[in-house]
């Protein structure tokens, strides 16, 4: 993990035609089973190059009842390539609870709509597996998330998405971006 880290930060520090952002999420979540709901937090440094390719690197924080489940933290490093209006992405993180914790790796894909100059929609899938074969963690997720660019260097975006296998859920997402 530490080796990872040290690669996402090296490649923060190189490529002068990259433009550098900052985003921040917030996340609900309905347990479909339980019906518990869960809230998360996150932020997400990274940089965007002319060649479409994005690596960045990300910092979660959820609880999985609100006020009083337990807290659930992860680490992640990502790349996406983006060809036109499609893309395809990798991760690799550390999810952390009170009781352990364990390698993942998610592969994302997807296709970005332009609808008018500033609102776009983008139309995601995400398959989420463990490293290691007894952890559940398994999942398919599709999303479809809202894109309104508010500036030159901020937008907005919501997304709701469904998830399928280990977790059963239905999520919002706020997040904001702003690019320097």
């Amino acid at each position: 993990m530490k080796r990872m880290l040290a690669i996402l930060v090296m490649s923060f520090m190189g490529a002068a035609y990259a433009t550098p952002y900052v985003a921040s999420e917030y996340e609900t979540n309905e347990n479909r089973v339980t019906k518990a709901d869960s809230i998360g937090a996150a932020v997400i440094v990274g940089k965007k190059y002319d060649s479409g390719l994005q690596v960045s690197g990300k910092v979660n924080y959820s609880q999985a009842e609100l006020g009083s489940g337990s807290i659930t933290n992860s680490v992640e490093g990502r790349v996406k390539q983006s060809f036109g209006a499609f893309y395809l992405g990798g991760r690799l993180g550390e999810r952390i609870t009170q009781t352990n914790h364990f390698s993942y790796y998610a592969i994302d894909t997807g296709v970005v709509v332009p609808v008018v100059n500033a609102f776009s929609v983008d139309f995601s899938y995400r398959y989420r597996n463990a490293f290691s074969n007894g952890m559940n963690f398994e999942t398919n997720r599709y999303g479809v998330e809202g894109k309104v660019k508010l500036t030159k260097n901020d937008t907005l975006g919501l997304r709701y998405s469904q998830s399928y296998g280990d977790s059963e859920t239905n999520s919002w997402r706020l997040q904001y971006t702003h690019s320097f």
